[in-house]
């Protein structure tokens, strides 16, 4: 493969060298005034290492593809021709890779960090050389996920950087992986032709999209039969609160809903409309709760209820005029679908604070499961340490409370720890069964 020659403006300009599967392009490096102050700070007290200067005649990208380790490296598939592509053996795409020579093992630190970070404003979410391996001079930045590695943002040795673009957010790729990336681009004797089992890789990608364009074939044809509105009516989170939808998109890693342990017996039928259906409108929550509260937030749609209570002034020791109590109501079809929904609550911060999901499951006091029966025919407390606990009267406190009422699930949570919600969560229980009743004697 031909080979371009650094220009004798690479010092002035700070320029930069793209490796792509179809030869060498010139980039300039981002401007340092976009940097954050914070990453300023931390790029200055980046370790270099003995990762060796490279020069553009040292490195050999692969002719084709070849073996990585258990993975392949490949050219880049149609639309992403720059870059290179890592997949498992079972045909998955792990990673899209750019490919950089830079001036110096600083330079290429301090564009990757100008590249990745000042825009996405995650200074304070990234481990700075998390992972080093001293004997090859190779240094990644890892991104982390709770308390464990995911995915490196980029990976450096020497001038010569790696800037990765994850397939998938659960997708990990090891120290020992990255070191094999670098060893492929710096020594020919490295490439290994993936051959067969690249083949049978690619065979089960092709399977794989072809079951997903045939099942979006069908839903073509499903919506094209019942119309568009009556299959969003078929969705579990139609007419629900947005914030339904994205509790109910939490994955294992966010919320470990196995660590809750209930003897609920779950319902699979469906039960159209929900009783409580329409019962926590505007009115309902506009009457108040208790003296003190206002309504700062609300939206009300057929299926639950979204809403905020503020405090009008500090009262009781506990909240002030920042602190909050924030309230979701869904009317589930099933008894099923609101457990879901509800073990999935409690792993809901509205803080959007970073928590060890063991932890808060730990905290989590399941309340029916001790037949307290506080609220609801399904509860679950928590409070700031380990709930529901007693303060000096004796009163119960429990800044965060979970119900069930039928296929209805109900949180509060109060942003104060101190403050407890389980008279605003009897309040709200006690209108789902007046409704209840209510409706029951129409009914008749």
């Amino acid at each position: 493969m031909a080979s371009l020659l650094l220009p004798a403006s690479w010092a002035e300009e700070k320029t930069c060298m793209q490796l792509t599967p179809s030869g060498w392009k010139e980039r300039k490096d981002r401007k340092d005034e976009y940097l954050l102050p914070v990453l300023k700070e931390k790029t200055g007290t980046l370790p270099l290492l003995d990762g060796g200067v490279w020069k553009q005649e040292d490195i050999v990208p692969p002719e084709g593809s070849v073996a990585c380790g258990d993975k392949f490296l490949l050219p880049g598939l149609k639309g992403m021709q720059n870059r290179w592509l890592l997949m498992d053996r079972e045909g998955n795409e792990c990673a899209h890779l750019d490919v950089y020579l830079f001036e110096s093992e600083k330079m290429a630190r301090k564009e990757f960090i100008l590249e990745r970070e000042s825009f996405s404003q995650l200074g304070d979410l990234v481990v700075w050389g998390k992972d080093v391996a001293g004997e090859r001079g190779t240094w990644c930045m890892y991104r982390l996920s709770g308390k464990s590695v995911d995915c490196p943002e980029f990976a450096v040795r020497g001038n010569l950087g790696i800037n990765f673009w994850t397939g998938g957010r659960d997708f990990s790729i090891s120290l020992p992986e990255v070191e094999q990336l670098f060893d492929l681009f710096l020594d020919r004797k490295n490439h290994i032709a993936a051959g067969e089992e690249l083949n049978r890789a690619l065979e089960k990608k092709r399977k794989r999209r072809a079951e997903y364009d045939r099942e979006k074939k069908e839903q073509y044809l499903m919506d094209e039969k019942i119309g568009p509105e009556e299959r969003r009516r078929m969705d579990p989170w139609y007419e629900m609160p947005e914030l339904c939808r994205t509790i109910a998109g939490f994955g294992r890693e966010q919320a470990p809903v196995d660590l809750l342990r209930h003897k609920e017996v779950l319902s699979e039928e469906l039960q159209i409309p929900n009783v409580h259906e329409g019962c926590m409108h505007f009115a309902l929550f506009h009457r108040g709760f208790e003296h003190g509260l206002y309504l700062g937030m609300f939206q009300g749609l057929c299926h639950g209820a979204h809403a905020v209570l503020n405090p009008v002034t500090p009262w009781d020791d506990t909240l002030t005029r920042s602190d909050f109590i924030e309230i979701l109501v869904a009317h589930a079809r099933s008894r099923k679908e609101a457990m879901e929904l509800l073990l999935k609550m409690r792993f809901y911060d509205p803080l959007g604070r970073k928590r060890d999901v063991r932890a808060v499951a730990a905290e989590t006091d399941m309340g029916n499961s001790k037949k307290t029966g506080l609220v609801g025919d399904f509860d679950m407390f928590a409070g700031s340490v380990c709930a529901p606990g007693e303060n000096g009267s004796g009163a119960k406190i429990a800044s965060s409370v979970y119900f069930l009422r039928r296929n209805t699930a109900v949180m509060l949570v109060s942003s104060d720890p101190r403050y407890s919600v389980l008279s605003l969560a009897q309040i709200l229980d006690d209108r789902l069964l007046k409704y209840e009743k209510r409706l029951k004697t129409e009914q008749k």
